[in-house]
């Protein structure tokens, strides 16, 4: 009997489980996005904090319930491809909204509505519930298409044209219902991601010093590396080298956060954090080493990772992938030696040696693309000679990198 309650308990808790994930992470297909054009065919995305849409809406909904005249920063001016989504607050929080699209091309503008009553649809089809965010901006080939709600975004609504791509992030309590409509301008869409950030935040503090521990001036800056998307940016002070900072983050284990400082002359600096370690760190001041832009200074871009086994970069390396552009541009006379790194040597040297130095290539045709000059980057494969964790350890991921050494300046 207890060998049967237990085995009972097994399976409910796997599938709790399984359920709990199916929820947390919905991925909706091509036929059920074009039924729900409509608020009362709306998406279920209740407690929800990733949504997936596997095809972009077709179409306006069966009832226009959500156009109006031109230049409107409330409206869109027409329904062209719809698709409505409802969820429930998981809990009180401040929440931004990342609507990513599949493809640059596309252009997803946004209402968002509180449920108020049972009379909510109706008061949204009369104008008489005004959405409390909306984003109409022209989105297209912009930052890769991407809008939604952000955490340093100022304005509430945003109309059509050349604009800001977010809108400001809202206050939630557990249990209210929300209701987004997309609009995507452009048929033949590739579909989205659309990411629900329910965020804390906590101060920090630190200061920013070279090699002989002289205070610099830096720009600090906190992004969400997952989701590409910097979040705050803050200046140290020319005098002490100290900085303050209100940073958001959440407790999504799937999201990770770089502490960047770039100051001129200096080599940047990125310090990661996982949401756990952020919400467990010590409120005392953090202190940023950046090494001199000087012949022989080496820089580990640990965020600069790789699919394993393979010469293609993580989503997460693109932000670190910029700053070393930027650092490029801002120094014409730098030049640099760009080292691949491969987890292990499981499938021999050799295939490790071949797949180190095309990685290291990676990282150069990121540069070559960018306008960088080839004169000024030279690369080399290491293999995994010079791994920073052992197989199979929980950072073992952090191996599949680049290393930058400066060759002149």
């Amino acid at each position: 009997m207890i060998k049967i309650i237990l085995t009972l308990a097994v399976i409910l808790c796997v599938q709790l489980s399984i359920g709990q994930n199916l929820v947390r992470n919905i991925i909706f297909p091509c036929d059920s996005i074009q039924k729900a054009g409509d608020f009362d065919s709306a998406l279920d995305c209740d407690q929800a904090y990733k949504i997936t849409l596997m095809c972009a809406p077709v179409g306006p909904g069966k009832v226009k319930e959500i156009y109006s005249y031109a230049n409107s920063k409330y409206y869109f001016q027409e329904e062209h491809n719809v698709v409505w989504l409802k969820f429930q607050a998981i809990r009180k929080s401040k929440v931004a909204i990342n609507i990513q699209p599949k493809s640059a091309k596309d252009d997803f503008d946004f209402l968002l509505f509180k449920y108020d009553n049972e009379k909510t649809k109706e008061k949204i089809r009369s104008k008489q519930l005004k959405p409390i965010r909306t984003n109409i901006a022209r989105t297209k080939e912009i930052n890769d298409g991407a809008t939604g709600l952000s955490y340093n975004a100022t304005r509430n609504f945003v109309s059509s044209g050349i604009n800001d791509s977010y809108s400001k992030y809202i206050e939630v309590e557990k249990g209210e219902v929300y209701y987004l409509v997309l609009d995507n301008v452009y048929d033949n869409g590739k579909g989205a991601t659309i990411t629900l950030d329910y965020f804390r935040t906590k101060q920090i503090e630190g200061i920013i010093v070279n090699e002989e521990k002289d205070f610099l001036s830096s720009e600090v800056i906190w992004e969400n590396i997952t989701t590409n998307e910097e979040l705050v940016k803050v200046t140290s002070d020319s005098i002490t080298g100290a900085f303050q900072m209100t940073v958001p983050y959440n407790m999504n284990q799937n999201n990770r956060y770089v502490l960047s400082a770039y100051s001129e002359g200096q080599l940047f600096k990125e310090i990661s954090y996982t949401p756990r370690e952020i919400n467990n760190c010590e409120p005392i001041p953090i202190q940023m080493i950046l090494p001199e832009l000087k012949k022989g200074s080496k820089t580990r871009l640990s965020n600069i990772n790789f699919i394993g086994n393979q010469a293609i970069f993580l989503e997460s390396a693109y932000p670190s992938l910029k700053r070393l552009l930027k650092l490029m541009k801002k120094n014409s006379t730098l030049s640099i030696h760009i080292e691949g790194h491969t987890n292990g040597c499981s499938d021999g040297v050799s295939y490790s040696q071949e797949l180190s130095e095309n990685r290291a290539n990676a990282a150069k045709s990121y540069l070559l693309n960018a306008g960088i000059d080839s004169d000024r980057i030279t690369t080399e494969g290491l293999n995994c000679k010079f791994m920073l964790y052992p197989l199979k350890s929980i950072n073992q991921g952090l191996n599949r990198r680049i290393e930058v050494l400066v060759k002149d300046y």
